[in-house]
């Protein structure tokens, strides 16, 4: 008997134990090298640089605060994440390993709950193989590798657990109203707390009506039977978004725009996604290649239809049909893909921009849709051709099972490891992802902090070249040659940089330090004047324009001349 058409989905003897202690093997086999990873990426100002979350003494503050601290500014809401990593800080003393100890036990949670909830739609065997290759998916690394995504885990648990309590309800014929529906609402409400996508739950319960449970009863009569478990659920976002738009002073846009759709309207955002479709369709796939960061230019802005937007449209056009088309005669494939777009909807980008056009994290939960409907395709072809070749059919089935099991836990595990540290993430990601212009800065950063000042120029250099428009970075080089004495290029990239941001007064704090420094006293006083005609600290560059009027008049020494109040640590006098 083939892994795909093995019994029933109750649990029976041996089995009972059996699947769920080799699911969680392959979970620990894929994920067991990153128990050691120290902290990574937004880990750092999330959870090991924020008060809020090292003390349980903030638990009211973390609800009345932004989930981004300061200085950056307050554009998400999530106090039930936050309070879930002061738990963890408290029990760890700020210990990273216990974060990933943490975030595996999440995963097996997830990963069960896709076997219950497969258990429950297909045959134990086929149940088995879904969470099993789920189990050892790469393009989950990301979500289970980083602290701070923790909230991709949760969000899955609890719309599975959903899920599965819907299915069991409606098929015990029992009353999805009272308590039951307190509950489910309450549930909801939670994992809006963590994170924002979880309010896709009552789609994915219409899509389960309209598909696996097949009750042929009219939409209308069977929306009035729930109607107490959907008001419920209305009132769990209502509160959520009201407690949101309390706290953020009305900030309900969400985080900043990816760098890719500035300056796009909808029409260049749908271009741009659909060029993205083929991508997300690859990592689920076949996710040989993965990389940590997906911006400009691994991501081009499109302004015009090519082969990239005709493939995407192409796959969009036949997750479409599948959903139609097999709605009646296979339900569980259809389900599955409706499941995906579901999930992948709160960064469709087209009609709200978010911060991210691609990110390997925002597949993990629709890749739970996406090897149910891969499975149940493969049960369904299973039982209409392994009758005729059945000792084949079951060879083949249970070699490829097994290759593609070896596969993803040997490249998770892998994978797992590129997490370990900053250094390890940023240097191989210029590899994995050479045209990304962060990478090349974060990598750059490391290495000028590290000593290697010649490789970190080249890379900083490559990450101007790459986004010439991220003033930042020109300011970041130049106060590194600006803090080596090396004040001559600083010069040209402060120029730069104001040229594209007139109102930084740091960037124009530091180069007008860098003229006095070199004698230049009539640029200083130009410099000086151009901030003032900006607006941004006039009173400060009013006294800059004095200074280096002054110094030019008594003809000062080169060098002698210092900016008394340096705004910051960023732009100190040399």
């Amino acid at each position: 008997m083939s892994p795909l058409s093995a019994g029933s989905a109750g649990p029976k003897g041996a089995r009972y134990w059996l699947e769920p202690v080799s699911l969680g093997c392959l979970v620990a086999a894929a994920t067991w090298a990153g128990l050691t990873n120290g902290w990574v990426q937004d880990d750092l100002p999330i959870i090991f640089m924020n008060d809020l979350v090292h003390s349980l003494g903030n638990i009211w503050a973390q609800f009345t605060s932004a989930y981004w601290p300061k200085p950056f500014p307050p554009d998400l809401y999530r106090p039930v994440a936050l309070l879930g990593f002061s738990l963890q800080w408290a029990a760890g003393d700020g210990a990273p390993m216990i974060f990933r100890m943490v975030s595996i036990l999440l995963y097996l949670g997830v990963v069960l709950s896709v076997w219950r909830l497969a258990g429950r739609l297909l045959p134990a065997g086929a149940a088995w193989v879904a969470a099993a290759l789920f189990a050892v998916h790469p393009v989950h690394v990301e979500a289970v590798a980083v602290a701070v995504n923790q909230g991709e885990l949760l969000v899955a648990l609890i719309l599975l657990g959903s899920t599965i309590a819907w299915i069991d309800r409606r098929r015990s014929g029992q009353s999805t109203g009272g308590w039951w529906a307190v509950g489910m609402a309450s549930a909801y409400f939670l994992g809006i707390l963590i994170k924002e996508h979880a309010f896709v739950l009552p789609v994915i319960l219409v899509a389960l009506e309209l598909t696996v449970l097949d009750d042929r009863r009219p939409v209308r009569a069977r929306l009035d039977q729930h109607r107490q478990l959907f008001l419920g659920l209305v009132l769990a976002v209502t509160l959520a978004l009201a407690m949101r738009d309390v706290v953020l002073a009305g900030n309900t846009k969400g985080s900043f725009t990816a760098e890719a759709f500035v300056g796009l309207g909808v029409g260049g955002r749908l271009l741009t996604m659909l060029a993205v479709v083929p991508q997300w369709a690859r990592l689920l796939f076949w996710p040989a290649h993965l990389q940590a960061d997906y911006s400009l230019q691994e991501i081009v802005p499109a302004t015009s239809f090519g082969a990239a937007q005709w493939l995407g449209l192409s796959l969009l056009l036949v997750a479409g049909g599948v959903i139609i088309g097999l709605r009646r005669r296979l339900p569980l494939a259809s389900f599955g893909i409706a499941w995906l777009a579901i999930a992948l909807g709160p960064v469709h980008n087209v009609l709200v921009p978010t911060g991210i056009v691609l990110a390997e994290r925002t597949l993990f939960l629709g890749s739970i849709g996406f090897v149910m409907a891969g499975v149940a395709v493969l049960s369904a072809g299973q039982r209409h051709v392994g009758h005729l070749w059945p000792r084949t059919t079951r060879a083949a089935i249970v070699v490829s099972l097994g290759g593609l099991l070896v596969m993803g836990v040997t490249r998770s595990a892998s994978r797992q490891r590129v997490w370990h540290d900053l250094p390890t993430l940023w240097g191989q990601t210029v590899i994995d992802a050479p045209l990304s212009y962060r990478a090349h800065h974060a990598y750059g950063q490391i290495l000028w902090t590290g000593g290697a000042k010649g490789p970190a120029e080249f890379h900083l250099r490559r990450a101007i070249d790459l986004n010439p428009d991220a003033w930042h970075i020109y300011v970041d080089l130049a106060n590194r040659y600006r803090i080596a004495d090396l004040c001559y290029p600083a010069m040209e990239l402060y120029r730069t940089a104001l040229i594209i941001f007139p109102a930084n007064h740091l960037a124009r704090t530091s180069f007008i330090a860098c003229q006095l420094h070199e004698g230049r006293y009539a640029e200083a006083a130009a410099t000086a004047r151009a901030g003032v005609d900006v607006g941004v600290e006039s009173e400060r560059f009013r006294r800059y324009v004095a200074i280096a009027d002054s110094a030019r008049q008594v003809g000062a020494a080169v060098g002698s001349v210092v900016l008394p109040d340096p705004v910051s640590d960023e732009a100190p006098s040399p």
